[in-house]
């Protein structure tokens, strides 16, 4: 019966094998959408918000196509650094704070603040 019919061939991929993902950057102001093109140094100080007067190491590959970023950096010393580490300094270098109180129920009470650890201070 079914002799004169054609058959479609389906053509099955393997499940594992991934299909090309648009790689545009959603937020182009990130860090992470930043290139080796865009990204410039600057110069600024190195402050050390957490501990006084103590060297802090920083370490850090932001985005795809940077060098990997390893200092270490004294407290008041100028430093000419890339953008993006700057920027990762200031923005996600925080502690949490936590808190000691307690509910009625003996439960601690959560408190959501980050404090900053560095800052680099840019100049001009």
């Amino acid at each position: 019966m079914s002799q004169g019919l054609i058959l479609p061939v389906e053509t099955r991929s393997d499940p594992l094998v991934h299909r090309k993902i648009n790689r545009t950057a959603v937020n182009t102001d990130s860090i992470e959408a930043m290139t080796p093109e865009t990204d410039r140094k600057v110069k600024g100080t190195f402050v050390n918000i957490e501990c006084q007067g103590q060297p802090a190491k920083i370490c850090c590959k932001l985005y795809r196509g940077m060098q990997y970023f390893a200092e270490t950096m004294i407290d008041g010393e100028s430093y000419v650094i890339p953008l993006s580490v700057a920027r990762f300094i200031n923005e996600r270098c925080k502690a949490h704070k936590h808190s000691y109180l307690q509910d009625e129920k003996g439960n601690p009470v959560k408190e959501d603040k980050a404090i900053p650890r560095y800052k680099f201070m840019i100049e001009g």
